[in-house]
């Protein structure tokens, strides 16, 4: 079991390497894109400005020329700012996200049987305690009742003796 559990604890470990790598590199081209769409933005500004400035001028006044200005200047930002936001991290991600999930799955799974194994042993432990106490106080019938006990240690020592057989052959 806990090379089980070691096997799925690197899975989960890698699906989410692999996940924070393709969203580092979604991050990077959306930063990428939205540099592009500053520096146009500024760039068509520069030079755009003036002759539409000039130009809105002969037919407008100066401050009505300058808000019509500044509302193509921000269509153009907005629509750079919407193609960077449409960035996505592709197919591989969903299959990750499974493999992740799956990975999740079972690693919870083993710890709930780690959290199962330990109730049942400290619940035999009380019991021991119990049976010996009554022992000692010179109940034999408690004595009779340690028997299942050994048997369970028994048991657990085969089965990890088998489970260690098989790691070997493996």
């Amino acid at each position: 079991m806990n090379q089980d559990f070691n096997t799925r604890l690197n899975l989960l470990l890698k699906s989410e390497k692999a996940l924070f790598r393709l969203e580092m590199r979604r991050r990077s081209r959306q930063t990428l894109f939205v540099a592009i769409a500053l520096l146009a933005v500024l760039v068509a500004l520069a030079m755009m400005n003036l002759a539409v400035y000039f130009y809105l001028e002969t037919r407008f006044s100066p401050m009505v020329s300058a808000a019509i200005l500044a509302g193509l200047n921000l269509t153009v930002a907005a629509l750079f700012l919407f193609v960077a936001s449409r960035q996505d991290v592709g197919p591989e991600a969903e299959s990750l996200q499974e493999i992740r999930d799956f990975a999740w799955e079972q690693v919870s799974g083993d710890i709930e049987g780690v959290k199962q194994q330990v109730s049942e042993f400290t619940d035999g432990v009380r019991r021991v305690g119990g049976n010996i106490h009554a022992a000692m106080h010179r109940d034999y019938a408690a004595l009779v009742a340690l028997l299942p006990f050994l048997r369970s240690l028994l048991e657990a020592r085969k089965k990890k003796r088998r489970e260690q057989e098989q790691a070997q052959q493996e």
